[in-house]
Order: C-alpha cells, then sequence, then structure tokens
C-alpha cells in the first residue's frame, strides 16, 4: 500500500510587504481564495508520480483542486473540507507591522503554544489530522495507493501521523510547492 503527500503548487497571490496582525488576517482569507501561479508548473516527474496513483484526495481550497488539474487528474474522486490546510491563526492588533512571512512563522509558533486566535487549536488540528491519516490508510487498502494534493502545515501533520501509524516514508516532511512524499506499508 501507498500514500502520496503532495503540496499544492505556488498560489497566485502576493507574498511580500509588511503589514499588522488584523491586515495578516485579511491577507490569509485572500490566500485560502487563491488559486494557483501559471509560471510555476509541476514537473514531469511530478506529473507522472501523481498518474500512478489509484484514487486522489484534495481538500476543498481552489489551491488543492487547481493543483490536481495540473497534474492531468481531470476530477479528483474525494474532495473534503476536513483535507483544508490547518487554519493560521492571526490577532485583531494593527501594530507592529511585519511581513506577511514573518507573521506566519510567529502565528504557527504561537498556535503549537496554545495560541488559537481566530482559528483552529493545536489540539483540533491533532485530531483532524489523524482522522484524515485514517482515512487515507483506508482509501490505499481500498485502491492500493492514493495521493493527497495537500498543504504545508497539515501534510506536516499526515507525515507525523502516518509514522506513528507504522507506515515508512521519508524522514521529514515535503515543505516545497509540488514537492511529494510516499509513504509505503506492507499489507498484513
Amino acid at each position: 500500500m501507498e500514500i502520496v503527500l503532495i503540496r499544492h503548487g505556488k498560489p497566485k497571490i502576493e507574498t511580500t510587504g509588511i503589514v499588522s496582525a488584523a491586515d495578516f488576517g485579511e491577507w490569509v482569507s485572500r490566500y485560502d481564495k487563491a488559486g494557483i501561479d501559471d509560471n510555476h508548473s509541476p514537473s514531469g516527474s511530478v506529473i507522472e508520480r501523481a498518474a500512478a496513483c489509484g484514487f486522489t484526495v484534495c481538500s476543498d481550497l481552489p489551491r488543492s483542486i487547481e493543483s490536481a488539474k495540473l497534474l492531468n487528474l481531470e476530477s479528483p474522486e474525494k474532495v473534503s473540507s476536513m483535507f483544508r490546510e490547518c487554519e493560521m491563526p492571526y490577532g485583531k492588533w494593527k501594530y507592529p507591522k511585519l511581513s506577511k512571512s514573518a507573521w506566519s512563522v510567529i502565528f504557527r509558533l504561537l498556535q503549537l503554544a496554545g495560541y488559537s486566535g481566530n482559528s483552529e487549536s493545536y489540539r483540533e488540528i491533532k485530531e483532524r489530522s489523524k482522522v484524515c491519516a485514517s482515512q487515507l490508510v483506508e482509501l490505499a487498502q481500498s485502491h492500493g495507493s492514493v495521493l493527497f494534493v495537500g498543504h504545508g502545515a497539515l501534510n506536516w501533520f499526515l507525515h507525523k501521523e502516518l509514522k506513528k501509524l507504522g507506515w515508512s516514508g521519508p524522514d521529514k516532511s515535503t515543505k516545497k510547492h509540488w514537492e511529494f512524499g510516499e509513504y509505503f506499508r506492507n499489507e498484513t
């Protein structure tokens, strides 16, 4: 059995600029509605790897669904909000103003420490990732192989969960757009 976790393509949205915590929350909302930047296509080897899977799962976010199409996967068999990216917390304050990448790191670290302002909690993310991993395992059992066109943070949680469940795979979760990790387990 095999599960392939691939990170979606690069979203078509401006990622530079200085914003407040409140403005960062509005940017995250736009990010979740953004499609994929046509100038950053997947490589032929990524397309081949995706095509070799027996079943495809996407989140209901445009960047996941559009990435599947760019992988020449016309219609994912399963599209579910359960597989959305981990919600990004944010604040409502106007100062200080930092880069979007700085806010991303700060708020993810705060989330791991227990802050969940305007988002799901770390505990909720862990529970959701367990459910997602279980669904991917069931699909791999039914279809032999499953592809999840996913998201950076959720893929990290899924990586950890699959390893706990005894799946072999990469030492680290993938981070880059279009990067994938392959997880295997012998049927018993």
